[in-house]
């Protein structure tokens, strides 16, 4: 084709303003890149009580035990509250129902409620509290309980001894009862001083997980931070636990700023589905109190957990941290053996497994890394934590040339559509988008803009790059071409049409590249759509070009003509069948789409996607090497063997769902840029092979198949 021919189509001006974005895009990629290269340590987490309860059934030195887990790479114990259930079960302090005791005979519990038996009448519907062996213990228990319940349910009973009743649900369940709060006796109390520095003197690093109190106090938050100082030990990360986070819901800011002061890191717990985390209330605010100064955390759900055979979650923690940003194992003990081998020495060798795997991929295992704006390095560390430089957010200037690149291309896509719009319309469009951006984007963090500019460069650049492969086929005249210069050709035309699409994608991953995005507090909005809408927009584009009904014109008036004769068409039972694949076959493919679709993977494909992880640097994308490469390689055969419009058009669909899948695969921010782009590469090969062969078998059964394709579009 002439270069005048593209000029009408492509408008010099309009490409210019993509290049231009997309010199700034990769500007911005690079910083994230840079971002995402730094953060390259894991911290590996187990629950403490999980391990001394181990020790306890298995008759083992809970000692020993600990340092085995540090050998096989565990760096932090999580330290959760502790319970009067707990503390009454080490000796630490004496708790006991009203009910029970109500009926103990006289010097039960080792004499520590002997005072008060003989002497007052007990409440059922109380708990009783006395000294233990633990003195710091029983000063904690009477804070904690004053904290959690108020002196209006509180009542000291016995001086000397010092005992109290606090009225309340006094039952001792053996299984949780999620549909009521949690009895006193095993309620959450507040974090032990004893139990953070026996972490600490084990040689391991504390995470904690206590519970919001309820009624909130500032002073509430104020004893937790005054324990943890106490204690004098290195905490890396709060987890949230219950149902929302400490200072929930008015001092959520106050909170926030406790946990800055000592650089202790929030910790967010990937939901289930993978999209986004667990839902605690309160989170997304303490997130911004803190600055984004967060690790994303991996945990495998108890439930899952005990139906999972070792070697079937072991594959989860590498791949979860190099894929997905995660940078805290939170691994969870198996209770019960596996394959005869013992439970001690089942989590033994999986910690170690994990270990060795997580390091095979380069990271380093320490202190959770996190994301920050460049210059990490020069700040100092605080509470032993790496120093946190502040969260980073691209140079606005620097977003609004990138988002030049999305209306730039809005408007050449109009401009193919319809070429009477091409010029001046053109340029209205694109001033008047970037003034939009521009005030949102300056006025603002320009959230919505952002997503919306994201979607656009998702939907479009799939559509323009097939867009410029069919601009080549013009030149096609004749059908002479051999099998191998067809091969040839695709090969080259698929390789140009993934590296348009690359620019759409390095578009997108700018535009969404700050920290909220790459922690997942903010998301990309319209997966499934993104899936949709370059198809429809192909179809458009198709049919203004070209016809399927041979007595219909090409050009605008052809598009319309041809919507019209779609719609006057006679149905018959053929058109039906074909309508009920298409309409499965669309199912499958938006269903299966997004985290949230419900369409169930098939057997053979999860342990193709294993094949795949396994021999592969990143596992390239079903819809590319499976559906997109393979039909791209058979439009261009078709292309070059004039076939009916019609079966192109089919093809040329099944193409642009592989571009469509490319870009959408940089929209998931929590996913390196580099893996990305090296998943792209991963799919033009193996797509090209399997297109090849695509290829090569229809070109053998191409004999048999023109007789009935001739037919068939007659009869069309």
């Amino acid at each position: 084709m002439k270069i005048r021919d593209w000029k009408n189509h492509y408008n010099p001006i309009l490409l210019l303003c993509i290049i231009v974005a997309f010199c700034a895009a990769l500007w911005l990629m690079q910083i994230r890149i840079g971002i995402e290269k730094r953060n390259d340590t894991v911290e590996q987490v187990i629950d403490y009580q999980g391990i001394l309860m181990l020790a306890q059934r298995e008759g083992r030195d809970s000692g020993r035990l600990l340092e085995q887990f540090k050998e096989a790479g565990v760096t932090t114990l999580i330290v959760y509250d502790s319970t009067l259930e707990k503390l009454d079960r080490e000796g630490r302090i004496a708790a006991m129902p009203g009910d029970v005791l109500q009926k103990a005979a006289f010097g039960i519990h080792r004499g520590a409620f002997d005072a008060l038996l003989p002497l007052y009448e007990i409440n059922p519907d109380a708990v009783y509290v006395a000294h233990g062996n633990d003195e710091d213990a029983w000063e904690e228990t009477k804070e904690d309980l004053y904290l959690r319940y108020g002196a209006d349910r509180i009542k000291t009973v016995s001086l000397n001894p010092e005992i109290l009743e606090v009225r309340g649900d006094s039952r001792v369940l053996l299984e949780p009862d999620y549909r009521a709060k949690t009895p006193m006796m095993q309620a959450p109390l507040g974090l032990s001083v004893k139990e953070l520095q026996e972490v600490q003197k084990a040689g391991f690093l504390a995470a904690i997980r206590p519970q919001n109190y309820l009624p909130y106090s500032r002073d509430a938050v104020n004893s937790l931070f005054k324990r943890v100082d106490r204690a004098g030990v290195q905490v890396t990360t709060y987890i949230p636990c219950g149902t929302d986070v400490i200072g929930y819901p008015q001092d959520i800011d106050y909170m926030g700023k406790m946990l800055s002061e000592r650089n202790i890191r929030l910790g967010l717990l990937e939901h289930v589905t993978q999209l986004q985390f667990a839902n605690f209330d309160g989170l997304d605010a303490l997130l911004r109190s803190v600055n984004n100064n967060a690790v994303r955390v991996l945990n495998i759900d108890a439930q899952e957990n005990s139906k999972l055979m070792m070697e079937d979650a072991l594959r989860r923690w590498a791949l979860a941290d190099e894929e997905r940003n995660i940078r805290v194992n939170y691994v969870r003990l198996f209770l019960k053996p596996q394959h005869a081998i013992d439970v001690i020495d089942l989590n033994l060798q999986y910690m170690r497994q994990i270990t060795e795997q997580v390091k095979g991929r380069g990271y380093k295992i320490g202190v959770a890394g996190v994301f920050q704006k460049p210059g990490a390095e020069k700040s100092p560390s605080v509470n032993g934590n790496p120093g946190f430089n502040g969260s980073y957010n691209p140079a606005r200037g620097m977003l609004l040339l990138v988002a030049l690149g999305t209306w730039a291309a809005l408007a050449l896509y109009l401009g193919i559509l319809y070429p009477e719009a091409n010029g001046k319309k053109q340029y209205l469009l694109v001033i008047a988008g970037m003034l939009v951006t521009g005030f949102c984007l300056f006025m603002g963090r320009g959230l919505s803009v952002r997503q919306g500019l994201a979607f656009m460069s998702a939907v479009l650049y799939p559509v323009l790059s097939i867009s410029v492969i069919m601009f080549l086929w013009e030149d096609i005249r004749s059908d002479d071409r051999s099998l191998t210069g067809i091969l040839l050709t695709a090969l080259w035309q698929l390789a140009l049409a993934v590296g348009l699409s690359l620019v759409g994608a390095t578009l997108n991953g700018s535009i969404m590249g700050d920290l909220r995005f790459l922690l997942e507090a903010d998301i990309y909005r319209g997966v499934k759509l993104t899936f949709v809408m370059p198809v429809i927009l192909t179809v458009l584009l198709f049919l203004r070009r070209y016809s399927i009904f041979p007595e219909t014109t090409e050009g605008a008036s052809g598009l319309f003509s041809q919507f019209a004769k779609i719609c006057k068409t006679k149905l018959t039972l053929g058109h039906f069948v074909l309508l009920g694949v298409l309409l499965f076959a669309a199912y499958i493919f938006v269903g299966r789409s997004g985290h949230t679709g419900g369409v169930p993977v098939p057997a053979i494909e999860i342990k193709l996607r294993l094949f795949l992880e396994q021999v592969m640097y990143a596992r390239p994308r079903e819809k590319e090497f499976m559906i997109g490469h393979p039909a791209f390689f058979l439009a261009v055969y078709a292309a070059y063997r004039q076939a009916p419009n019609i079966c192109k058009l089919v093809l040329v669909l099944g193409a642009v769902i592989g571009q469509g899948s490319l870009v959408q695969t940089f929209c998931h921010m929590r996913t390196p840029a580099m893996m990305s782009y090296i998943r792209a590469l991963d799919g033009y090969l193996l797509g090209a092979g399997l297109g090849i062969i695509a290829v090569i078998v229809v070109s053998i059964l191409m004999p048999y198949i023109k007789p009935w394709l001739r037919r068939f579009t007659v009869n069309e």
